[in-house]
C-alpha cells in the first residue's frame, strides 16, 4: 500500500482568462475549477489516475477540508486526515492566454502538539513493513524539524519505505535516515549539495551521486522539459531519460508531484530501475501537456513512454 502524507494540503483553484493579465485592472475569468490540492495529495491523485491505489493521510480544518475531504471520496481517493480546528488553505493559480502562470498560496492553519500528536497515532494503523509512505510538501507554519523528522523517523523505523520530496533543511536532515528515494528539481539538489545548477547530464550526476553519499538509497533529479537523471546505491550506471522531441509545460504545477506518484507507484509494482525512470520521466511529461493540476492518464503517459530515450551516464 502507498500512504501520502499532506502536512499542509490545500484546495487548489485554477482560474483562466483568455488575455494577458492586467494587474490593478478588472481580469474577467473564462472558466475556473477547483481540486483538492497540496503536493501529497497530487500524488494520490497521480497514482489514480496511473491505475493504482494510496491512502493519504494529513490534517483537515473547517469547511475548506470538508470539501477537499468530499472532492477526494469522490474521485476514489482513499484518505485518513485528522481534523484541526482553522480552516485548510486555498491555493490560486491564475492561467492566461499565453499559457503563463501566476500562483497565490495561502500559509495554512498552525497545528497543535496535541494534534500533531493525534497525527502520530493516526500513522500507528499504517506502519506495515511492506508499506510505501511519501512525504512532500510545505508544513504548515511553526510546523518544526523536528517535527517532521520524528515523522520520518517513525516511517524508517518501522521498515517501510520512504520516498521524500523536500527541499532546504528538511531534506539535508531526512537524508541521514537513508531515504528510500529522494525527488529534488535541480535548484534543489544544488542547494542542498553546495553545486551550481545544470541541466548537463554529465555534470549533474556527480551533484546526485552527492545525495548518496549523503543517505539516499536512490535519486532521481526532475529537470523540468529536460527530463530528468536517476542514480541509485544499487546500480552501477546513472541513466539521464527523456522525450525526443521535448514537451514543453503547459500546465507547470503539479508534474513533479505526478513523477513522486510514478515512483511510488513503480516501487510497489516492482519494476526494474529502468522502467521506474522511463515510467517516471512519461508521467511528469504528460502532465506536462495538460493545464492546471490536471494528473495525466495511462494512456496519455504511454503516449509519451514510446517517446522516450534513455542514455546511461
Amino acid at each position: 500500500m502507498i500512504i501520502t502524507i499532506t502536512l499542509n494540503p490545500a484546495l487548489d483553484r485554477t482560474i483562466r482568462i483568455d488575455h494577458p493579465l492586467s494587474p490593478r485592472k478588472l481580469n474577467r475569468a473564462i472558466g475556473s475549477m477547483v481540486e483538492p490540492g497540496g503536493k501529497g495529495i497530487n500524488v494520490s491523485r497521480a497514482i489514480k489516475a496511473l491505475g493504482g491505489t494510496s491512502v493519504a493521510l494529513g490534517f483537515s480544518a473547517g469547511s475548506n477540508g470538508r470539501m477537499m475531504k468530499d472532492a477526494l471520496t469522490s474521485a476514489d481517493i482513499h484518505h485518513d486526515f485528522v481534523d484541526v480546528p482553522g480552516e485548510t488553505r486555498i491555493n490560486i493559480q491564475l492561467i492566461d492566454t499565453f499559457g503563463d502562470h501566476t500562483e497565490i498560496n495561502e500559509p495554512g492553519s498552525k497545528i497543535s502538539d496535541a494534534d500533531y500528536l493525534r497525527f502520530l497515532d493516526r500513522m500507528d494503523h499504517y506502519l506495515q513493513p511492506e508499506n510505501i509512505f511519501v512525504i512532500t510538501g510545505s508544513t504548515p507554519p511553526q510546523f518544526s524539524l523536528d517535527g517532521y523528522i520524528k515523522i520520518c523517523k517513525k516511517i524508517k523505523k518501522a521498515g517501510c519505505r520512504l520516498i521524500i520530496d523536500a527541499n532546504g533543511e528538511r531534506l539535508l536532515e531526512a537524508l541521514k535516515l537513508e531515504p528510500d528515494f529522494v525527488k529534488p528539481n535541480i535548484f534543489e539538489l544544488a542547494e542542498a549539495t553546495g553545486d551550481e545548477t545544470s541541466t548537463d547530464p554529465e555534470v549533474l550526476v556527480h551533484s546526485a551521486r552527492k545525495l548518496l553519499d549523503m543517505g539516499a538509497r536512490a535519486v532521481c533529479v526532475s529537470m523540468s522539459q529536460e527530463g530528468a537523471l536517476f542514480v541509485s546505491k544499487d546500480e552501477k550506471e546513472a541513466l539521464y531519460v527523456n522525450s525526443n522531441p521535448k514537451i514543453f509545460d503547459c500546465g507547470a504545477v503539479g508534474t513533479g508531484d505526478a513523477m513522486v506518484g510514478a515512483i511510488a507507484n513503480s516501487m510497489q509494482n516492482a519494476l526494474s530501475f529502468c522502467e521506474l525512470a522511463k515510467y517516471t520521466v512519461a508521467t511528469g511529461r504528460a502532465c506536462a501537456r495538460l493545464a492546471g493540476t490536471e494528473m495525466a492518464t495511462l494512456k496519455r503517459v504511454f503516449e509519451v513512454y514510446e517517446t522516450l530515450q534513455v542514455y546511461t551516464v
